[in-house]
């Protein structure tokens, strides 16, 4: 028994300092991009030594991964917007486009709000290491397989607009509920999160589905 207390204890201060490292990337990176900060500031910052935070996140760039999905499992409690009950409601009962983008905009916009900085420094930091880049698109593949589902659902529902092809359709989810486009909204514009929310829905909605008759 006490052994395995010993075990569980280990466990839990393994996770108590993958937080503290990954809380001290965040901080790190949004400050001084991805190129500037290194990996001595960010074990300074998390109080831990350098091996340490090696030892659970190896690389730079394996920890800028590590970051980008726990901000976005956090922000969408372990469950994917796919998998949250507004969504699943959603599909069972909706019988035109409107309601079926409402729940996922619903769904994917708090995630958008944790995620869109740390996403934006990966993708700056990608411009020029590959390795970086590799990482970005790994994520953001993740994310046009979520925005297919929203197409694959009004496609079914015959809600799409006349001529407009799943793949362009995706291509006008993935930019609208694109991190880019809610850095630039938030930080270049001002807009606050209601006013970017109900954007999000109305333009979806103007340039996915058949004009209302």
């Amino acid at each position: 028994m006490a052994r395995v207390k010993t075990q569980q204890t280990r466990r839990e201060q393994a996770e108590a300092s993958r937080r503290k490292v990954l809380r001290a990337a965040r901080d790190t990176f949004l400050e001084a991009g991805y190129h500037a900060a290194t990996m001595g500031q960010i074990a300074e910052r998390s109080g831990l030594a350098v091996q340490t935070v090696a030892y659970y996140f190896g690389t730079k760039p394996r920890l800028m991964s590590e970051l980008i999905a726990a901000t976005v499992r956090r922000a969408m409690g372990d469950v994917a917007p796919i998998e949250r009950p507004g969504w699943e409601r959603a599909m069972a009962t909706a019988t035109e486009g409107g309601p079926l983008i409402d729940a996922f905009v619903d769904e994917v916009h708090p995630v958008l709000m944790a995620v869109a900085r740390v996403v934006d420094v990966a993708r700056i930091g990608g411009m020029t290491d590959p390795e970086v880049q590799d990482i970005h698109q790994f994520h953001e593949n993740w994310r046009a397989r979520d925005c297919g589902k929203l197409v694959d659902a009004l496609n079914r529902i015959h809600s799409l607009r006349e001529g407009l092809d799943e793949h362009t359709a995706n291509d006008v989810v993935l930019t609208v509920l694109g991190p880019d486009t809610y850095r630039v909204l938030s930080v270049d514009r001002g807009w606050d999160s209601e006013k970017i929310h109900d954007w999000m829905k109305h333009s979806i909605k103007a340039l996915l589905l058949k004009p209302q008759i």
